[in-house]
């Protein structure tokens, strides 16, 4: 169907509503190819990192930088845990149940402090911090663990020995850490050559997905496309009821001529 120029002047505000509907279905379905883009290259690059070969910490990060490439790249440290300066990081359920990631830095051997996630911990019966959470040896050892970046700060209160987020700064100003310390990233472990009694949780190797971000793409775009084609059908619409009315117009006005072309008839016999 043909839209006249007429058509959009009768038709200017519903147009004007389609664009500006049509536009933010257009950048939220961008937004959303974005997200998957995103969740495809994590994807991808947990897979080609977890299982890598087992590297030195310094050929990956340095005090105050951390390449994301070399997230998930597993790194081998020597040195020994601080475990008086261990905190636990609030709201970590795993598996539906609440529960606490326990943070430890290890001082290595050349005097650098790195943090090490050891492991998750549940809650207690009363929905509270573990009282005595299992702490590591403070035996010289060595840890191998996968490459995890600094998490954004958390506008958040916590209790004393605990910390809203994995946020490396947080935890130096928490526990007072010095200046040595691999401030963007930390260790998620995976072995300790030292053994305890008793452990946290593993945590094991993450399960990542693309979501359904591909799916809202296009129903934003088919959205799009519906408003549009609900403002054609609409103008189409009235162009049938007013060539309805045109119609019966006609009619009207020809047998109202018929008619009175008839009375003259009659007039004259």
């Amino acid at each position: 169907m043909k839209v006249t120029a007429s058509d959009i002047k009768r038709w200017s505000g519903w147009l004007a509503i389609v664009v500006l509907f049509s536009i933010a279905c257009v950048y939220l379905s961008s937004w959303q190819f974005d997200r998957r883009q995103e969740a495809l290259n994590a994807m991808g690059q947990l897979a080609m990192n977890y299982d890598s070969p087992i590297v030195d910490l310094a050929s990956v990060a340095t005090h105050d930088s951390f390449d994301a490439k070399n997230e998930w790249l597993q790194v081998k440290v020597t040195g020994t845990y601080l475990p008086e300066s261990s905190v636990l990081v609030r709201n970590r359920p795993l598996n539906g149940q609440a529960g606490f990631l326990q943070l430890v830095p290890f001082r290595l051997d050349s005097g650098e402090v790195v943090a090490v996630e050891r492991g998750w911990l549940a809650v207690t019966s009363q929905y509270e911090a573990p009282k005595n959470p299992p702490l590591p040896s403070t035996a010289r050892q060595e840890i191998i663990g996968h490459v995890r970046p600094s998490e954004p700060t958390l506008d958040r209160s916590a209790p004393s020995g605990q910390i809203a987020t994995i946020n490396i700064e947080a935890l130096r100003d928490a526990v007072g850490l010095g200046d040595k310390t691999y401030m963007k990233m930390y260790l998620r472990m995976q072995s300790e050559s030292v053994a305890v009694a008793t452990n946290p949780v593993q945590l094991s190797r993450p399960v990542l997905g693309e979501g359904n971000h591909l799916s809202y793409a296009l129903q934003w775009i088919l959205f799009a496309l519906m408003a549009g084609g609900a403002l054609i059908w609409g103008i189409k619409k009235e162009r049938e009821a007013l060539s309805s009315t045109v119609r019966v117009s006609r009619r009207k006005n020809v047998g109202q001529v018929d008619a009175e072309t008839e009375d003259q008839l009659l007039d004259r016999v």
